[in-house]
């Protein structure tokens, strides 16, 4: 079962190249309780950083120069483990919506993005990510039995 303290403690990784943006989606998530959060602002780092961290909620900002957030979720595409990529994209385009669902982004939030519904979303991305774990290791324990 996923309690509160669960989705709270999640690894959450912030990418947005305005580092104002990014710091005020850390504040909004640390004022909500959320204790383990990462930010970048380099969107190049992001596949590494998923590689290392396992992140249960990627934010990421569409819009973004040299790789924008449609080339990253198409980077972590293959390094993801059990097929659920745990994006919620940020963007202010109304035609980026539907593309970024298509390239594998769970939600998306449109800027500016109400705080309550943006502590909604990532909730409910969290809960569902945490039960893809848990689904998964029972698996693995019912394979090993």
């Amino acid at each position: 079962m996923i309690t509160a303290a669960d989705i709270l403690a999640a690894r959450i990784l912030v990418v947005d190249d305005d580092r104002d943006a990014a710091q005020t989606l850390e504040q909004l998530l640390t004022s909500a309780g959320h204790t383990a959060i990462t930010v970048t602002c380099a969107p190049r780092d992001v596949v590494a950083l998923h590689r290392e961290h396992d992140f249960d909620a990627i934010l990421l900002d569409v819009l973004m120069p040299d790789m924008d957030g449609f080339d990253v979720m198409e980077a972590l595409k293959p390094f993801e483990r059990d097929g659920y990529l745990p994006v919620i994209a940020l963007t202010g385009e109304t035609g980026h919506r539907m593309k970024a669902l298509r390239q594998g982004a769970k939600d998306f939030l449109r800027k500016p993005f109400d705080a309550e519904e943006l502590m909604l979303r990532v909730r409910n991305l969290i809960e569902v990510r945490l039960l893809y774990k848990e689904h998964a290791r029972a698996a693995m324990d019912t394979a090993a039995a």
